[in-house]
């Protein structure tokens, strides 16, 4: 029974070794799948990057880094050779940068594309094409360190003249006159605790009054709805002021046909009568100087000049 289970054993171990081994095969195989050359130049440190270094297009692993170079005619350029995956999508949007991983010092390259372009960037063993690099996140920060760092000055020189004595001085009178003040406010409630209580009392009388208000505005509601009925009758067709229209009307025309009429035959009547009073006047003066004339009529008038019988002007 025993030696059954010993050669059971060994049978399930070989069977895991097959199938150990068959993964291992199928992993080297993909592993021999050629990759892409591309070049990188970096102009600043590449901390923490060495062979083998993993490359990740948008944080997927796709490769590896081949060597790290000195370029001869700049000094202080490298330039970076990694191997990627064919099935890379590497356009001209295309950019690098160096990641560092965590805290353990151990630096990546990753591969970023903002999707702008979607020209396939083509690269071969014999005519090796170019990334771009761009400076990573720890390299940004380090070159926008020295400004934070001088803002930093600034605000600590800020917080120091703010604590100053004079300011701390300043700072505990306003704290004691906000004190003083919190007291009188206090005082002042209490004070008017009085008249806080009165004011429901208040409310109670502007309700009447309001309620007063509400039965004079009903009021005057009626007494606007007479007025209209009043003037709605006054306008009526038989209404009073239809009557004095119709009476203004009457009088219009008596006075037009007096103006038309009766004011020629007045005006006529009077241009007699002073024609009457002037002839009378006329007659009345002669008379006066010579009354013989209402018997004998007028006394016969001398010859003028160049009339038959002037005597000439010594005769008068």
């Amino acid at each position: 029974m025993e030696n059954r289970s010993h050669a059971l054993m060994a049978g399930l171990f070989a069977i895991v070794l097959l199938i150990a081994a068959a993964y291992a095969a199928i992993w080297i195989s993909k592993k021999n799948v050629p990759l892409v050359p591309f070049e990188l130049v970096a102009t600043s440190p590449v901390t923490g990057l060495s062979v083998q270094s993993q490359v990740r297009y948008q944080g997927v692993p796709v490769g590896r880094v081949e060597s790290l170079r000195f370029m001869q005619d700049k000094p202080g350029v490298v330039r970076i050779l990694i191997a990627i995956d064919p099935k890379t999508p590497i356009t001209e949007s295309t950019w690098a940068e160096i990641a560092t991983a965590g805290v353990t010092g151990i630096s990546n390259i990753e591969l970023r594309d903002n999707g702008t372009s979607s020209q396939r960037v083509e690269s071969s063993a014999t005519r090796i094409a170019d990334i771009p690099m761009r400076p990573g996140f720890w390299e940004r920060l380090q070159q926008q360190g020295g400004g934070m760092l001088g803002t930093l000055e600034r605000i600590m020189d800020q917080v120091e003249k703010f604590t100053s004595a004079e300011n701390a001085a300043s700072l505990e009178q306003t704290l004691q006159n906000s004190a003083n003040l919190t007291a009188r406010l206090d005082s002042a409630v209490k004070q008017m605790e009085p008249a806080i209580k009165q004011i429901p009392v208040m409310v109670d009388a502007l309700t009447g009054t309001a309620k007063r208000a509400e039965v004079a505005a009903a009021e005057i509601t009626l007494l606007a709805k007479s007025a209209q009925e009043t003037v709605a009758y006054l306008n009526a067709p038989g209404g009073p002021l239809r009557l004095a229209g119709q009476s203004l009307e009457s009088i219009q025309a008596t006075a037009a046909q007096v103006r038309t009429s009766t004011l020629p035959d007045l005006s006529a009547l009077s241009l007699s009568v002073t024609d009457a009073a002037r002839s009378f006047s006329y007659t009345a003066r002669d008379l006066r100087q010579a009354p013989q004339s209402l018997i004998f009529g007028p006394p016969p008038v001398a010859a003028g000049p160049g009339e038959a019988g002037f005597a000439g002007f010594a005769a008068r």
